[in-house]
């Protein structure tokens, strides 16, 4: 609780604020202001709030962790570990460590930072009222960003720690701070408070919220925004990890000193996944009522052709303010050059190399995507008795399906996300695990550490020269997916298949008609894993599953296609390519939930999570 006592004491704002020229950009810091300064002009109280949204909503992401480098992709087995020197690449390979000796966090939350944002959002809704030049409407539009500010970030630690402290307010040195853990059930319950308090506030829209705005301020958080935080919040509290009849903590035999309620729900509910449903049916609702929808051309009951699920997809998760987005995470400003983000996301010419190099796809997660038709696609595996010809790795690019040529850059076929673009296709940095030298392929040795079958190009469809992104923190596909899965669990297995088809139609794969329910619930998974491949959901959506395979996922061993090349990249110089073994990633039981810090834990308010 160390870190919930140095924000809650203080008596200054964390940071002056100037406005920002670019709605999100970071504010600059000019000194310690006071509350009545703060709150004494328009200018300074957004900036406040504007404070609140950077922190809070990169959350999970390279612009806001502690694990230094990389993305939280490299800890569900779609892309590689980085460098040895991260602190990403050591929790990899030996799990989470609540007492890490390097300064850094030894797990890739950052719990630290909620209680800063949530003292900053209870500044805001405490003493908005102050500020003379807001309409009394704009005032209440604000404490809603206030509160569903707060609520993601609640939603967050829900699903990251279980139970936690529920803070209510900005607490003075007078008030006592000594916070112990909530249980699940009531930080659910107040993190849906939270949201009904931000959604009774909160508008549709922002396009000309006050006269002559226009869309300077579209991408703060709307009604529909919260309605999509409370659907994944309650999917969260469906799956099995919370929603069982016997906690993980009994049937892992995991050592933990407090009560289990504080990290289970206490028994199954089918209720729970009917509360998700109609939660994910709120958002489709709001949607459709407010401009926002599937980006999905063909339409339900169709399937798009090739080029219709590529064009889609890749508006889908790269689209600035696109229909399919509900929320994203806005920092950048037309002058950025180089940040975390970029050097989490963007590995073209565009932009330094940076930290990017060991970062590519692994085999492990390539092996996820199928073909054009649904199909398997024929991968090599370790161990096979030579490298593969190259015409068979060409054969079998062009008939996979659309997504992967969006999600990732191949040597010689190159990508589909930017075409023609050099800097975007063979001007890749690092684009593939290559060797030039004949021994190599002769063993099938790993070429070069961490590089894989190919470089990640989502979030940049048709990006073309510019360098930053909008992360898409939540956008329709989920609500659909979602569906599926919570409609499968219920057994209502036509509206589950309804709502799984629809985003396999729309990325021009066929339809399915799997009626047993485990099947399906596999299918499931598999398009999920799909369709937001590295938007930080694998992670979190297979530990809260419980799901079967996840020691062998999240852990076990990771491989990397390598190439024998006598050429570069090119098409014309690529030889063979074949699979090798590139590292082992560590699970173990206790890392469904993650840790707190173990100095937060000495201090004997915060117990910790269980099998720490």
């Amino acid at each position: 609780m160390n870190r919930i006592k140095n924000i809650i004491l203080t008596l200054a704002i964390l940071a002056g604020f100037t406005s920002c020229e670019l709605f999100l950009e970071m504010p600059e810091v000019t000194g310690s202001v006071y509350k009545e300064d703060v709150f004494s002009n328009r200018k300074d109280a957004e900036g406040m709030l504007w404070r609140a949204y950077h922190r809070a909503l990169r959350d999970g992401l390279p612009e806001g962790w502690q694990i230094n480098h990389g993305t939280l992709a490299s800890f569900s087995g779609e892309i590689s570990r980085g460098y040895s020197w991260h602190a990403g690449y050591n929790l990899v390979v030996n799990g989470p460590n609540p007492a890490p000796a390097d300064g850094y966090q030894g797990f890739p939350a950052d719990y630290d930072e909620n209680w800063e944002v949530i003292r900053i959002c209870w500044l805001v809704i405490a003493n908005i009222d102050q500020v003379p030049e807001l309409s009394a409407e704009m005032k209440e539009y604000m404490k809603g960003e206030a509160y569903g500010l707060m609520a993601y970030r609640y939603m967050g630690m829900f699903y990251r720690w279980g139970g936690v402290p529920i803070v209510r307010q900005a607490n003075e040195m007078t008030d006592d701070i000594n916070f112990p853990r909530a249980t699940a059930q009531e930080t659910l319950d107040y993190t849906l408070e939270l949201i009904q308090e931000a959604y009774n506030r909160l508008p549709d829209h922002w396009v000309d919220i006050e006269p002559g705005d226009g869309e300077k301020w579209v991408g703060r958080i709307t009604k529909g925004a919260v309605l999509a935080m409370k659907a994944r919040l309650l999917t969260f509290a469906a799956r099995p990890l919370f929603n069982s009849n016997t906690s993980y903590v009994d049937e892992n035999n995991l050592k933990f000193n407090g009560d289990k309620h504080i990290v289970w729900l206490g028994g199954y509910d089918e209720q729970r996944y009917r509360d998700a449903i109609q939660a994910h049916l709120d958002v489709l609702n709001w949607a459709s009522q407010n401009g926002k929808h599937l980006i999905f051309t063909a339409g339900e009951g169709n399937r798009n052709t090739y080029e219709q699920a590529i064009d889609d997809y890749g508006r889908g998760v790269s689209e600035l303010n696109g229909p399919e987005l509900i929320l994203a995470f806005k920092i950048a400003s037309y002058q950025q050059v180089y940040n975390n983000m970029t050097e989490g996301y963007n590995w073209s010419a565009y932009c330094d190399a940076g930290e990017r190099s060991q970062r590519g796809v692994l085999t492990n997660f390539a092996r996820v995507y199928r073909d054009k038709d649904g199909g398997e696609i024929d991968w090599p595996k370790v161990g096979e008795a030579a490298p593969r010809p190259i015409d068979d790795f060409f054969a079998n690019i062009e008939k996979i399906e659309p997504r992967f040529r969006v999600d990732i850059c191949v040597p010689g076929l190159y990508g589909r996300s930017n075409d023609g673009d050099a800097n975007w296709n063979e001007g890749m940095w690092y684009m593939a695990s290559l060797a030039t030298s004949e021994d190599i392929a002769a063993s099938m040795a790993r070429a070069i550490e961490g590089r894989g079958i190919g470089a990640p190009t989502k979030f940049y469809y048709k990006a073309g020269a510019r360098k930053w992104l909008e992360f898409p923190l939540f956008r329709l596909a989920e609500n659909y997916l979602h569906l599926a899965e919570a409609y499968n669990e219920i057994g209502e297995t036509d509206n589950a298949l309804r709502y799984l088809n629809i985003i396999r139609n729309r990325a021009g794969l066929p339809s399915v008609d799997e009626r047993d329910k485990a099947k399906l619930r596999e299918l499931i998974v598999r398009e999920k894993a799909l369709e937001y491949f590295e938007e930080n959901h694998r992670y979190y959506d297979l530990k809260h599953w419980k799901h079967p395979e996840i020691g062998s996922i999240l852990g076990g061993d990771m491989t990397e296609i390598s190439f024998l090349t006598t050429d570069g990249n090119t098409k014309a110089g690529l030889v063979s390519y074949w699979d090798a073994y590139s590292y082992t990633a560590y699970w173990h039981p206790k890392w469904f939930l993650e840790p707190f810090l173990q100095g937060e834990v000495n201090k004997g308010i915060i117990v910790q999570n269980p099998g720490y």
